[in-house]
């Protein structure tokens, strides 16, 4: 094993088992499968872990937070998503697999609690500093930025497979095989602007803030796929859904401009 992949793969291995583990545990009572959103905090969890004992610094274990942010990276991290979801839920409603439910557009103007904001960046700490703050980052010093956002898209998508399975059982979704595939389809090609707002700074911050107003609009506008519930916008979750069918299509045009961006990088 080349020596600069000796860290990311370990981190893999112990991330997924650790992950898989968890959700096998709380899924297997009723009673339990409400703490299924703490699986977030694995992968920073073993991240922080591994940098502290090669490290041995508190300076090297929190430098993913300490890079300097810029306008530009923070405009992309809000943007995207939005610009995003928003083309997305048109799009839905123009083609007919969505219906725009007028009765809840004023749910557009709801803005997220103190306490909804500090409990949300605290779960996407625990996913960022993991995925894009210590395998997106090792990854790409060793194999460059298109292999790195390739690999953590493969690995980020099997890491959420098990637990979409799993919701989609217990809210009782037709076919949660497929809802788990397509769902990990959706979060690799979503790994490619998540790894873009990254590498604009090399500071977990921006995509934290990307991370966060994803989970907040997309189920508000487009239905929540883990719970199964509907939107502003209505129709087949699975077809409509920025982490569904429709997400993948109109999020496929971006990796091809991260490839041509960052090919000779």
């Amino acid at each position: 094993m080349k020596k600069e992949l000796r860290y990311p793969l370990f981190f893999i291995v112990i991330t997924l088992a650790v992950s898989w583990s968890y959700t096998i545990v709380i899924f297997s009572k009723p009673e339990t499968i409400q703490f299924f959103p703490f699986i977030m905090l694995i992968p920073a969890t073993v991240g922080i872990i591994m940098n502290a004992v090669r490290y041995r610094s508190l300076k090297r274990v929190f430098k993913p937070l300490t890079n300097r942010i810029n306008l530009k990276s923070v405009l992309f991290a809000f943007l995207y998503p939005v610009l995003f979801l928003a083309i997305t839920a048109i799009l839905v409603v123009l083609t007919g697999f969505g219906e725009l439910n007028t009765d809840k557009l004023s749910g557009l103007a709801l803005y997220p609690s103190l306490g909804t904001i500090a409990f949300g960046f605290l779960l996407i700490f625990g996913e960022e500093y993991g995925w894009r703050g210590f395998l997106l980052k090792e990854l790409a010093e060793a194999k460059g930025k298109i292999f790195a956002a390739i690999v953590v898209g493969l690995v980020w998508a099997v890491w959420h497979g098990p637990a979409v399975f799993e919701l989609a059982t217990f809210t009782n979704m037709e076919n949660p095989a497929l809802i788990s595939i397509i769902q990990m389809s959706a979060v690799f090609v979503f790994s490619f602007p998540f790894a873009y707002s990254y590498f604009l700074t090399n500071n977990i911050l921006p995509p934290m803030i990307f991370h966060f107003v994803w989970n907040f609009y997309n189920p508000l506008l487009l239905g929540d796929i883990y719970m199964n519930k509907p939107g502003i916008v209505e129709g087949n979750i699975l077809y409509i859904n920025g982490e569904s069918l429709a997400g993948i299509i109109i999020g496929l045009p971006f990796i091809f401009w991260y490839i041509y961006k960052y090919k000779k990088a």
